[in-house]
């Protein structure tokens, strides 16, 4: 079960998200709970994504919370009333789920993270999905993830995680610190850490997970790995010269691509949509798509 710093790390992470240029239908984490509740409707364009977001941020950090997963506001106040999981504004603290009532007519419009709780000021500052990035613009349905500051005023139901387990992620957000071992000393399946990055220790487990020869290294690859690469593919694994690949090969047949052994944009979008992450043709340092990777591979689920 993870903690507050993996729930945070994940909402710092997808900061800047905009639902206007996803090259897909719908939304990532649309995309996510259409798939993990089979309902097709969820990851078309036009749902809000307030509440699947917070849901996908718990789900990712392995964090159980009162009427999560949802993708409705109202249902995650009554849940957490019913499970006497609320707190109020003053005792909220980084990680709970912050809801909002605009209208002031009972009913929760809208769904955000705690990040920070200042009560001698009376705000907090979140991480929200589905919202602008400034006071312009729709607060509930404006397409972005954003860091923002609301006052205690507009807010209806605080709502706390079961928070417990051992941090997987660092404390402090986005980029980490991801110059130790990727390896882990506990968890199932492969004991990754899910770092974002994808080094030798996730090429072993992908060689393995795919049944070729494990050194932790990807030989061969050519300039098209430049095209795609901001950093996440690390060089200690990923490495130039010669005919490509065998893991890269399998890879690219399982994900459905033209296997030519070499790892470009064309293969990281399909990894991408192979893995329900963002769809953009880049590794980024961190990458969410090689954090989702590094997570299946530690649930022997890849």
């Amino acid at each position: 079960m993870g903690t507050i710093s993996d729930v945070l790390y994940c909402a710092r992470d997808w900061v800047g998200y905009s639902r206007w240029t996803d090259p897909e239908e719908g939304t990532v984490f649309g995309r996510w709970f259409a798939e993990k509740t089979g309902e097709p409707y969820f990851g078309v364009s036009g749902v809000p994504y307030c509440a699947m977001f917070a849901s996908y941020c718990l789900d990712w950090a392995g964090v159980p919370c009162a009427g999560m997963p949802s993708a409705y506001c109202p249902d995650i106040v009554n849940a957490g009333e019913e499970a006497g999981a609320t707190v109020s504004c003053e005792d909220a603290e980084p990680g709970d789920l912050v809801l909002f009532d605009w209208g002031g007519d009972g009913l929760a419009d809208h769904v955000g993270i705690v990040e920070e709780n200042h009560p001698d000021e009376g705000y907090m500052t979140t991480i929200e999905g589905n919202t602008s990035s400034g006071s312009a613009g729709s607060q509930s349905n404006g397409g972005v993830v954003a860091r923002r500051q609301r006052g205690y005023g507009s807010i209806c139901c605080v709502v706390r995680p079961s928070y417990d387990g051992v941090s997987t992620a660092p404390i402090e957000g986005g980029s980490g610190d991801n110059s130790g071992s990727e390896a882990s000393d506990s968890g199932s399946g492969a004991g990754l850490d899910v770092d974002g990055v994808w080094g030798p220790a996730t090429t072993r487990a992908v060689q393995s997970a795919l049944g070729t020869p494990v050194d932790g290294i990807v030989s061969g690859q050519s300039t098209s790995l430049d095209a795609c690469n901001r950093g996440g593919l690390s060089s200690e694994s990923w490495q130039y010269g010669g005919g490509g690949s065998y893991m890269v090969e399998a890879l690219q047949s399982k994900i459905g691509v033209d296997a030519d052994g070499y790892f470009g944009p064309d293969t990281c979008r399909a990894l991408q949509s192979y893995l329900g992450t963002y769809v953009d043709g880049y590794v980024d340092y961190p990458s969410n798509m090689v954090k989702e990777l590094q997570r299946r591979l530690n649930d022997d689920a890849f």
